[in-house]
Formats: structure tokens, sequence, C-alpha cells
């Protein structure tokens, strides 16, 4: 029988303010108001003379692919296209890497299956130092040196500051100045933590992990939870027009308070707009046998890989500070990490597929907002086929499924919807198939996730099996129950605070819980509703959001 849920309704009448559904309505490319672009002019054929790649012929193809690269960006934009074949790119660990640094660049291929085009990634990416995400510039990272590598402009500039308290779900702001901004800028919005002290920090000195992790109590082993990690919040927001010379009204709601204590300003944002890879297949030399955050050793006991090769430096695509792109039919194949975007906004990610040797990550999304990841199919067992990180809010995760199912105790690969720490907040995950919320991250992140993280229309696997000695059938799970109120499994969710559950089921017709209760309930932890529970009325709540939006609009 079909049942709406209250939630809904409650989001109906007041909108996204207090502790109601954020509104997820602006995800995606040009926030799902433009359809993807399909350029058609000027086309940079990398077989052409003038640059010279030959596909199929065993050579490396790097150098000529990046020379059609800046040729289209020295054009203003254009259509970088791969005819059908294999081309050979960082064929050794001493060749190039392809870089995407300019705007409205487009790498296009001729179809994603094994007679199309195939990016062939002969060796992994240097054997540089892995930091925490977005902690350091994009090119001072060694996840950066992927298949393919879009990076924008990471400098900003001081535009205005806020000289009015915003609560979430405002959208009007009054700032010191409007007449450096723009209608329909992007723009760099920051906010700062007067509490914390990163030379002497305390989990119970806080100001914004706390608001954004409540009620969770930060514990001592927390440290960068509470500490310079997560001083600074930063995210990408858009203009929608300027109303006076003080006020501006954005595109989207906020999501949360932002008290004038924490010194809110508007910065420039100098990334890269209309970045599209597409029509391709990403494959690598990795010979497979992965080992979560171990080495692959011989026989011998020797390190024939390392943990941090497993890892990290077979990769996709990296995007850094970009804006309004988008990855759609594009295949991976043996690569231990797909597709990993941050610092960057509403990107539409769509239509894409793993293969091939089980692997670290899929699509990952840290400090990273208002994204749409949609129809991602994992063939090939990963230990995070979906993660958010690192204050990521905002992003949409729809339609995915995995085609496996439980946990490989060898190389941990489960099918996990994964929080990896530093509080992602307001983030949704919706007709997902197959999996469950089996979370990341070491202890000095935690708690796993932020407040009002949505879990809406999906199927759990009939195998759950999660962390340790557990072994009930808890859809959200973490290794780390003893940081919560009972110290118990039971209280597991206190890592996802105030979180919506709704509509969740599980293969096979058999039950899941949320902890150790199968009851329907709403607390200061979480809302749960249609548990076991089929027919949901509004299977996407993305769509009925944007329906509003436009109905709303059309007034």
């Amino acid at each position: 029988m079909e049942w709406t849920p209250v939630v809904w309704k409650e989001y109906l009448k007041n909108g996204p303010v207090g502790r109601n559904l954020p509104d997820f309505s602006h995800a995606g490319y040009c926030m799902g108001d433009q359809p993807i672009p399909d350029m058609k002019t000027p086309v940079f054929d990398v077989t052409e003379s003038r640059f010279g790649a030959i596909p199929d012929d065993g050579l490396e193809d790097t150098a000529a692919i990046q020379t059609a690269v800046e040729a289209a960006g020295a054009a203003g934009g254009g259509v970088v296209y791969l005819p059908k074949g294999r081309y050979d790119i960082h064929k050794t660990p001493d060749s190039p890497f392809l870089q995407i640094t300019y705007n409205h660049v487009i790498l296009r291929g001729q179809g994603s299956d094994e007679s199309g085009t195939i990016l062939f990634m002969g060796a992994p990416g240097r054997a540089e130092r892995v930091r925490r995400l977005g902690s350091v510039p994009a090119e001072k990272e060694a996840r950066h040196y992927t298949a393919v590598a879009v990076m924008g402009k990471e400098a900003i500039r001081e535009l205005a500051v806020f000289t009015q308290s915003v609560v979430r779900g405002q959208m009007d702001v009054t700032v010191s100045d409007t007449s450096t901004l723009l209608k329909g800028q992007t723009v760099v919005m920051e906010c700062i933590d007067p509490l914390i002290d990163p030379k002497n920090p305390f989990p119970e000195k806080t100001d914004i992990p706390a608001q954004l992790t409540f009620p969770f109590k930060l514990v001592q082993a927390q440290t960068d939870s509470y500490g310079d990690t997560s001083r600074k919040h930063s995210w990408i927001a858009g203009i929608e027009k300027i109303l006076d010379r003080q006020t501006i009204r954005l595109t989207r709601p906020m999501r949360f308070d932002q008290f004038i204590r924490y010194t809110p300003r508007i910065y420039s944002f100098n990334g890269l707009t209309g970045v599209g890879i597409e029509h391709l297949r990403i494959e690598s030399a990795w010979p497979g046998n992965y080992r979560h955050h171990k080495p692959f050793e011989g026989a011998d006991g020797s390190i024939m890989r390392t943990a941090t090769e497993q890892d990290y430096l077979w990769g996709g695509i990296w995007i850094s500070s970009a804006v309004n792109g988008w990855v759609r039919d594009v295949v991976f194949k043996n690569m231990t990490q797909g597709i990993i975007l941050t610092h960057s906004a509403q990107w539409t990610i769509q239509d894409i597929g793993f293969y091939g040797h089980d692997g670290h990550a899929g699509v990952t999304i840290g400090w990273g907002n208002d994204n749409l990841v949609e129809r991602v199919d994992f063939h090939a067992r990963m230990v995070h086929p979906v993660t958010v990180k690192m204050m990521a809010a905002g992003n949409v995760f729809t339609d995915c499924k995995t085609h496996y199912e439980g946990r490989n105790t060898v190389t941990a690969t489960d099918t996990a919807i994964d929080f990896h720490g530093i509080f992602p907040y307001e983030n949704l995950f919706e007709k997902m198939n197959g999996f469950y919320i089996c979370p990341g991250g070491d202890v000095s992140v935690l708690p796993h996730a932020g407040v009002r993280n949505v879990f809406w229309n999906i199927q759990a696997p009939s195998r759950i099996e999660g962390y340790g000695a557990y072994g009930g059938d808890s859809f959200v799970q973490t290794y780390d129950y003893g940081s919560t109120s009972s110290k118990t499994p039971a209280t597991m969710y206190e890592h996802f605070p105030q979180a919506f559950y709704i509509g969740i089921t599980r293969k096979g017709n058999r039950m899941v819980s949320i902890g150790d209760s199968k009851d329907n309930r709403s607390n200061e932890w979480m809302t749960v509703e249609g548990l076991n529970c089929p027919g949901i009325a509004i299977p996407s709540l993305y769509e009925a959001q944007r329906k509003r939006n436009q109905t709303t609009h059309s007034r």
C-alpha cells in the first residue's frame, strides 16, 4: 500500500528550516536548470597530424592529447575528440599526466564499451605524500596524479562580509557592500570557528563542529574534529540577484545557522567552469590483489606495491576547484580509485560503471557541495563505493546499484554508503539498490557524519555484515560505537545525528533495523518512517523537490 512520509508534508508546509528536511533541488550541472550541453564545435581531433595521437600503436599518447587540450583551451573551449581505440597515457612512472586547466574544454570519446575509446593508464601516480583530502592545494596532493585531472585556480579575493547573522533556510543575506558582487556570480563563502584554538584544542571548545554534529558529544580522541582541520568551513554558492546596496539573494537556502561571531565572508571563485568528460573508458595496468590500507607482498614477504599505491595511485578522474561540469558515460576498469571531487560544486556525474579488480573507492566527494551523482553501477567490488567527507554538503546520490553482496574480510570491500569524517552534512542518498551505511575514517575525524543526512527509499542488501563481531541487521553501523552514549552497537546511529531514514527496506523480504530497533520514531537523533514498508509515494525526494520549486517559480 502506498504511503506518504510525514516529513515530506512538513517540508511542503515550512521548507528547509529548523530540523526539517534539507533542500536538495539545486544539485547538479547548473543547479539542474539546464541540460548538459552537447557542444559540436570547435573540434580538436587528437589523431590529427598537428597533435599526433595514434590509437592502438602501443606508444605514449599523453603529450599528443595534452597538446589538443591546450589548443582547445587557447580557443576559449572546444571538444577534444578521441576516436575509437586505445590511447596509452602515463605509460611509465616518468611520463606526464593529462590535465584540464581551461574553461569549457570537453574530453569526448566515441563510447565507453570495450570497442569504444579507452584511456589506458600504464603506471601509477607519483609516490608522493597522500594528505587529508582538501587540506593542501591540489597540486601538492598525490591523488591528483590520475588518468585525467581537472584543476582550477584556487586563489580567492575577499568581496564582502556579512553584517547580520543568517539562519538555516534563509536566502537573503545582509552584507557590507554589494557593489563588488554580481547577479549570477559564483562565490566562495567561509566561516571561522571563534572557539577553536589550533594550538591548544579541546573537544568542549568548539562552535561550528558542535552545531554541525549536535547532539553528538565530541571526545578527546577526535582531535581533528575539534582542531585546526575543522576551524574553517568554506563552500561554493551562487548569487541569484542583488536586492539593494547591502542585500543579496542566494540561489539556494542556507544549510546551517551562520552567526556574526563566525565572521562569515564572501570571496571570489576563480576556478574552472563548463568542463566535461564523456563517452570513454578508463583502464589501467594495475594487476589487482587489492588489500585495504595494506601493501601487496610477494611470496617472500617483500613489498611489491605499497599501501599508498594500492589505495590511491591508480586513480581515474580528479576534479578540484571547478563548477558546472560533468562526467557522463564513463567506465572504470581495474582502477583502485574512480572519481574524486573536491572544493567543487554543481557537477553532474551520471551513467558510470565500475568493473574489474576489487578496489578502494568509487565516487568520493570532500569539501564539495550540491553535486549530483546518478546511475552508477558497481560490478567491481569497492571498499567505499560512494563516499562523502570533509564537510561535504547538499550532494545527491540517486539510482545507484551494487551488483555484489557481502563483506570480503580479505579486501574489506562491501556495499557501503561511506561517511568518512569531518562531519559531511545534509547529503541525500536515495533509490540506492543494495547499499547500507558502513562508514570509515580514522578516529580523529569522527563522528562519521554531521547533521541531517537523508536516506530515502533505499533497498539494503540481504547480507549486512558490517564491522567486527556485530552480527545484527542494522542499516547504519560504525566500528566506533564505544564513543556513543550506550557504548554498544544499539546506539551506532549516534554517529549520524539528526538523520532521516525514510522508506528503508531490504532484499529478500528480510527485515532491517536502525540500531537495535525496527520501530518508526522521531527524536533528537533521528527520524525513522516507513522502515520495512515498501510503497513510498515519493520515490525520489530530489525530483519531488525540483518539481515543487518549478511549480512555485512558475506562479
